[in-house]
């Protein structure tokens, strides 16, 4: 950025050229030049409105699991920094954005609660499972979401039922300047024992069918209408395409791995790749499923 940012900006914590490489599951990108962690809804919010006052472009970073970075980033990054307690009232859970996804699956489970069985295995941060709808195993965040709050591109703060129109697959109207605060879901009481083993199975699942093991990005491309993108792939004969250390996984042909030095210029290579080969074998373009980030 070549303007000075203002001083009520800057009284927000923040911390100067922070490599992405540390901010991503991926592990690849430059460096994030200004990356400012809000410990509060209230600095969230002199955050978002003193960037549009001064018409800042600006990003939310989450836990880093469904993002590729492919540069340095100038403009200021907000990651949500607020304290990760889990408030129960009744069968309602309640968190920050800036929990853990996994973690709070795993309370609910330890809660008796029943509904979250299939984010066990969905890495990253609660607000940016809202964000873009995660969801496994037939089951999307909107099924449980009863009330959310989020801030507008203007730092207003909003809290809300979920309208229709608003959540779709993998895709949520939380873009352009919104930013998540928290979530609740509306979950049932069940058997412990049983939730938790639908939750170990859940997550077997995924350590027997995903590189886990590997660092990666999740599921890189959406699956089209009625077909899975990681056949379509594997059956472009794409499993185990290399450039450096950019790898399409052999264990799950929806996942791009980075064997540790991979570079955000070698994933863009296999991405760019794996969409001209699987239109050219099937006709189908995949859209990605990853946010990408442009220097």
């Amino acid at each position: 950025m070549t303007r000075p940012l203002p001083d009520d900006l800057l009284r927000v914590p923040h911390r100067r050229d922070v490599p992405f490489a540390r901010l991503t599951t991926l592990g690849v990108g430059g460096l994030c030049r200004w990356l400012f962690e809000p410990t509060t809804e209230a600095e969230a919010q002199a955050f978002v409105r003193a960037c549009a006052r001064e018409g800042l472009p600006w990003r939310v970073l989450g836990g880093g699991s469904n993002l590729v970075v492919l540069g340095d980033l100038a403009s200021p990054v907000l990651r949500l920094a607020l304290p990760k307690t889990i408030t129960r009232q009744g069968d309602h859970l309640s968190a920050p954005a800036s929990h853990g996804h996994i973690a709070l699956a795993e309370a609910a489970a330890a809660a008796g609660l029943s509904g979250l069985e299939f984010a066990s295995g969905i890495p990253g941060s609660l607000g940016g499972a809202i964000r873009m709808n995660a969801g496994a195993y037939s089951r999307e965040w909107v099924d449980v979401l009863a009330r959310y709050r989020f801030l507008t591109p203007e730092g207003d703060l909003v809290e809300k039922a979920p309208d229709p129109g608003e959540f779709r697959y993998r895709w949520s109207f939380l873009t352009g300047g919104r930013v998540v605060l928290s979530a609740t879901a509306a979950l049932a009481p069940g058997d412990p024992q049983a939730i938790r083993a639908q939750v170990a199975e859940y997550r077997a699942k995924r350590g027997t069918s995903q590189p886990l093991s590997k660092r990666n990005a999740g599921c890189i491309f959406k699956n089209p209408p009625g077909l899975s993108a990681g056949r379509l792939i594997d059956e472009a004969g794409l499993k185990g395409l290399r450039v450096g250390d950019a790898e399409v996984s052999p264990e799950h042909a929806n996942f791009l791995i980075n064997h540790g030095h991979a570079t955000a210029a070698e994933f863009a290579e296999l991405m760019d790749t794996v969409r001209a080969r699987v239109l050219e074998q099937s006709g189908v373009d995949l859209e990605p499923e990853v946010e990408i980030w442009h220097g």
